[in-house]
């Protein structure tokens, strides 16, 4: 395995990013087993998983409490990682344009240097918790460039997101600096997956695939079923999967792996 570990400058949001990409190369184990793990060549790419991080978090914490790069090593599939801050993916004013970040300019910078395939059917994109609300929230605005999401206990619904009385200072803040202290920037076409997924139904292009799972101790498990039934009932192919678990690592690491069985990678290079 390689994990890289990247300090990128970014022209859209104007500063130092950090991110790590998994990309399956031979390991010791390979040599032991007597395994044949092949280099990609100059006309072979990887299948990618866009691999988000929860709230608060950045792009270490998925590789420090997952086992992402096994699961990455099984299926030949190589995983990004980046850094998006609170910004669940959005463009936000006077703070920066994460969506353009991670939907135009990450790709083509990686795309560039790294043998990752930038075609729909070879990329993906997932993420724990806020993580799985932007993997949602991206792929159902921009279904031409990913073929699934899978969210583990997504946020789905940023409306209901502050109703733990834990946490509803945070989620204020957090909804100020998104919409605006009076909701200004606030916009359902762009924030609310609902009004989003329906758009996509009546726009008539390629629905991509979504997985959505939750433990049933779950705080937050209400933030995203009503959003699920709402897919499933407008005909997405939304596969969701409730077990026992919280809202922690502990449940969303082995839903990962299930989830990235889901996906039927090809576990070879692609053209």
């Amino acid at each position: 395995m390689a994990l890289l570990e990247i300090q990128i400058y970014s022209e859209v949001l104007m500063k130092e990013v950090s991110l790590a990409v998994i990309l399956p190369l031979p390991t010791i184990t390979n040599m032991e087993y007597g395994d044949h793990v092949a280099y990609p060549d100059h006309h072979q790419k990887y299948q990618t998983l866009w691999l988000l991080h929860a709230a608060t978090g950045d792009y270490t914490k998925c590789l420090r409490s997952s086992r992402i790069e096994t699961y990455a090593r099984e299926h030949q599939l190589a995983v990004v990682m980046p850094s998006l801050e609170n910004s669940c993916g959005h463009n936000i004013p006077y703070y920066g344009d994460f969506f353009t970040f991670i939907t135009e300019e990450l790709p083509a910078k990686l795309g560039a240097v790294l043998p990752l395939s930038r075609k729909r059917e070879h990329n993906f994109v997932a993420g724990p918790s806020i993580g799985g609300y932007t993997a949602f929230m991206l792929a159902l605005r921009r279904p031409e460039q990913y073929a699934a999401a899978i969210s583990l206990a997504g946020g789905l619904d940023l409306k209901l997101a502050g109703t733990n009385k834990n946490t509803e200072r945070w989620f204020t803040l957090i909804k100020q600096s998104l919409f605006g202290e009076n909701n200004e920037y606030y916009d359902p076409h762009i924030h609310d997956l609902e009004v989003i997924a329906q758009d996509l139904k009546e726009s008539g292009k390629i629905q991509p695939r979504f997985y959505a799972c939750c433990g049933e101790e779950d705080l937050y498990r209400h933030v995203g079923q009503g959003v699920i039934a709402s897919m499933q009932a407008m005909g997405f192919d939304v596969t969701y999967v409730m077990g026992h678990g919280r809202h922690d690592w502990d449940y969303w690491d082995s839903h990962l792996r299930e989830a990235i069985e889901w996906l039927q990678l090809n576990r070879e290079f692609v053209e």
